[in-house]
């Protein structure tokens, strides 16, 4: 079986390899700030997840079917042993591939996400509003921005889904698939975990102003993951690497070098 996954790689092929899995309707290029800081040192393997970006489109997805993919490309690729990093979903398929594949895999970061359910119906408004929108109808991207800003009220957020958006030939197109994502966002917004456990260094970078990670859903991080750190960045919202990125990357690189 082979996959075909769309991945953006930094760095020298000898250096040790970091794995960046984005969130759910985001892309590798979420991570391209964050890597070009460490390609001196590290060698960074950026992921589109199955079903986003410019990845394989899918009939059905799941966390552990995602969780599969990447770790079944990485192996064709000669990539035995790595550290891997997943913001938001791609940390919930970080988590699967940790608990998974122990032996691969030799510290564990994640980023504003807990091993919890979380409700489905947060993100069925986003992909409706995008399933929704007519692309026949557009002749720009301003058009859909102006289209999408009823339903989605927030222009940095329509901005960032609008990197999702394709014109070939005067036509454009989403790149997710979406319709798959919608029918399968309650598997994708619960709980990865059952009662696995990963033993090896972990760390949660969680954003202060984000409701994602809070007090209460420590011990539970703890349950799944013993020897965890977590680390909480007071100004940032969901977006960590993004919102505070240097916060972001002080608390990485000095995990990567302990």
């Amino acid at each position: 079986m082979s996959v075909d996954l769309y991945f953006e790689e930094k760095g020298d092929s000898g250096s040790p390899v970091v794995v960046f899995l984005h969130g759910l309707l985001g892309s590798s290029r979420n991570w391209r700030s964050i890597t070009k800081s460490l390609s001196a040192e590290y060698r960074t393997l950026c992921f589109d997840l199955p079903n986003h970006g410019k990845s394989c489109h899918q009939p059905s997805t799941s966390v552990q079917e995602m969780a599969d993919a990447i770790f079944l490309q990485l192996e064709e690729m000669g990539v035995s042993e790595f550290i891997i990093c997943g913001h938001s979903l791609g940390g919930k398929v970080a988590m699967r591939m940790a608990c998974d594949h122990t032996d691969s895999i030799n510290k564990l970061v994640v980023v504003d996400i807990a091993p919890r359910d979380y409700p489905a119906e947060h993100h069925v408004p986003t992909l409706d509003a995008l399933i929704g929108l007519d692309l026949r109808l557009l002749s720009s991207r301003k058009e859909a921005d102006l289209a999408l800003t009823e339903k989605i009220p927030n222009w940095a957020f329509r901005q960032f889904l609008l990197t999702n958006l394709e014109q070939k030939e005067g036509q454009f197109s989403w790149l997710p698939n979406l319709d798959t994502l919608r029918s399968s966002i309650a598997s994708l917004s619960s709980n990865p975990l059952k009662e696995e456990q990963f033993l090896k260094k972990t760390l949660f970078i969680c954003g202060g102003k984000s409701g994602y990670v809070r007090n209460e859903h420590h011990e539970q991080i703890k349950h799944f993951f013993p020897n965890a750190e977590i680390q909480t960045l007071a100004n940032a919202g969901h977006d960590v690497h993004v919102e505070d990125r240097e916060g972001f990357l002080t608390l990485f690189q000095s995990f990567l070098e302990d």
